[in-house]
């Protein structure tokens, strides 16, 4: 034969060849690997009963959500109506959730309610105004509250922190910063980063910006922020030092989101553009979800803020979600998914689980399950664990404690009278680091500071520690937890263990379950087997951990206050437990 003529390739040789042309298209075209589902079906769809307000809060394998005629809906990932709240009055478009599963939500009249994750009230606060944007939860369970004007903190119980009046009203949604704080930009060209405890570092921006992103120190340059104007042109703006220019990019910046030291920025046109912030460069452009004719852009309450655009960046992925419909993306721009929405009435929101949940005009929540991949979230005993921790004491001067006269009686008094006054006017604020120290100090009597010689008994009267445990629960941290089990452990003197418990049960969280596992210590220990004051502190304490953090927690809480309402018990101990379940059946 010629050497012109024709071979048949083997099956080996064209399963190579396809292998070839097949990965040359992956790599030269990413986005020929898309799972289209722009026609997909809701892998479940449940009528409301009016149409949703909020944009639906994913969270605890649930999804809640905010309708005109009143009432918090929440459902389970597989479309299970777990329950429904009324609120008894019109509500703000807004609902966030924290780790343990409660909802927030105001009313118009400026009605805050706090719901725990089996439907309950736990309490109503009232604004001076309603909210202005959706609230913001920090680490320790402490809330953020946008007002049109203020900025609010309060404790996860209620108890006010820190109040910030605003020069302008807002020009964005508040977004959370890497810290624990948030960040806020004003209509008069002001960006403010608020800490935790009220503290305030203040930028000027050339205007009001479309878009604001936290900036952290991973690539060299110092803390600040990134913002992206109307006009395409976006900058970094540190804290102290000059700003340094982002790429200019072609269009009207809607949403944006960071993770790490990529960026990535919705555009109202659809396009996605990916940014990195080590070579100030534009890494790919890519094609998201494309505007819907009801999308409105404007805010605060004066625009339909619950239509807003946003962009989810976390290891799994680049997720734009607006009215129109949503889009995924990996981080080197291969688009995962994209679907299109008609008739939404509030923007979708993307789950841990992969679920997009879309509320529609015509009053149904649609779920698309679009990705078998579950985000790995670090978790605690009984639900998600927060981005980070606090520990505000161990940022206060040590000197405050180490002076020979601290535990002197009328510094102890003068100590506690101005925190609680503090406390009273709500404006602990900066003082919290200093002020959660000293209360330890007092509250553990002295025994646990490294400055005072080893005594037999605590140098604090049981009254002041008392006292001083009291504000401790107003300051209402989840991270003073674990203080209080170990101070509990340890203690010999019942009414400083009772209001221990009491002080734990205000608080309403026990995230890693330290305090039903003293509890249980506790019940069966010999000194406090049949202790009234402390067996009565334990079961109202367990019963408002119950109801606060619901289940799971409140499935271990039960067959605590069932041992407690057993005939072996004082009459007091057994008619507070029963107390205690009955309000959680009720």
């Amino acid at each position: 034969m010629h050497g012109s003529a024709f071979v048949k390739p083997t099956k080996k040789v064209l399963f190579r060849v396809r292998l070839f042309i097949f990965l040359l298209l992956t790599i030269s075209s990413p986005i020929l690997l898309t799972a289209q589902v722009e026609n997909s079906e809701a892998k479940w769809r449940q009528a409301l009963g009016g149409k949703v307000l909020s944009i639906p809060a994913a969270q605890a394998e649930s999804v809640v959500m905010v309708t005109d005629d009143g009432m918090l809906r929440c459902y389970s990932y597989a479309g299970r109506l777990l329950w429904q709240f009324d609120a008894q009055g019109k509500l703000t478009p807004f609902v966030s959730r924290s780790q343990e599963g409660t909802s927030y939500i105001c009313k118009i009249d400026g009605t805050l309610m706090a719901i725990n994750r089996s439907g309950r009230l736990l309490w109503t606060k009232k604004l001076s105004d309603p909210l202005a944007a959706t609230p913001l939860i920090g680490w320790d369970g402490r809330i953020f509250i946008p007002q049109e004007q203020e900025v609010l903190c309060i404790s996860a119980a209620g108890d006010q922190r820190w109040i910030l009046k605003l020069d302008a009203p807002l020009a964005l949604p508040p977004v959370q910063d890497s810290k624990g704080g948030i960040l806020i930009a004003l209509k008069s060209g002001q960006v403010l980063n608020i800490s935790a405890i009220g503290d305030i570092q203040s930028i000027t921006v050339k205007e009001a910006p479309a878009v604001l992103v936290d900036f952290s120190e991973s690539v060299g340059i110092g803390p600040g922020v990134i913002v992206y104007y109307r006009n395409g042109n976006g900058e970094i703006i540190p804290f102290s030092g000059p700003s340094k220019p982002l790429p200019s990019i072609s269009g009207l910046p809607i949403a944006a989101g960071r993770h790490g030291s990529q960026l990535a920025i919705l555009l109202e046109s659809g396009s996605l553009v990916s940014i990195s912030l080590e070579t100030m460069q534009i890494i790919w452009q890519g094609t998201g979800p494309v505007k819907s004719n009801s999308e409105n852009m404007a805010f605060p309450l004066s625009g339909k803020t619950n239509t807003r655009p946003s962009i989810l960046f976390d290891e799994r992925g680049i997720y734009a979600l607006r009215l129109s419909g949503a889009a995924g993306f990996t981080a080197d721009g291969r688009r995962l998914w994209s679907i299109a929405i008609q008739g939404a009435a509030s923007s979708p929101s993307f789950s841990d689980e992969g679920i997009l949940y879309s509320g529609g005009n015509d009053w149904i929540l649609y779920a698309y399950k679009l990705e078998d991949r579950v985000r790995l979230v670090s978790r605690s005993l009984y639900g998600p664990a927060p981005d980070g921790t606090y520990q505000f004491e161990k940022r206060a001067d040590p000197q405050i404690v180490s002076d020979p006269f601290f535990f002197e009686e009328t510094n102890i008094i003068r100590i506690l009278s101005q925190i609680e006054s503090l406390l009273n006017k709500g404006t602990v604020g900066p003082e919290e680091p200093a002020s959660l120290l000293m209360l330890m100090h007092i509250a553990s009597g002295g025994m646990h500071s490294s400055s005072i010689p080893f005594r037999l008994q605590p140098l604090v009267q049981a009254n002041y520690r008392v006292w001083a445990i009291q504000l401790l629960a107003r300051l209402g941290s989840r991270e003073t937890i674990p203080f209080f089990t170990n101070l509990a452990r340890n203690e010999q003197d019942s009414l400083i263990v009772s209001e221990i418990a009491a002080a734990i049960g205000h608080i309403g969280v026990d995230p890693e379950g330290l305090a039903l596992a003293v509890y249980e210590r506790i019940m069966h220990s010999g000194q406090y087997r049949q202790d009234e004051r402390v067996l009565t502190a334990i079961a109202q304490s367990i019963g408002a951990l119950c109801r606060f953090s619901g289940p799971p927690l409140s499935s271990a809480g039960i067959p605590y206050l069932i041992k407690l309402s057993e005939t072996d018990k004082p009459p007091v101990v057994r008619h507070n437990a029963q107390q205690a379940l009955q309000r959680l059946l009720n």
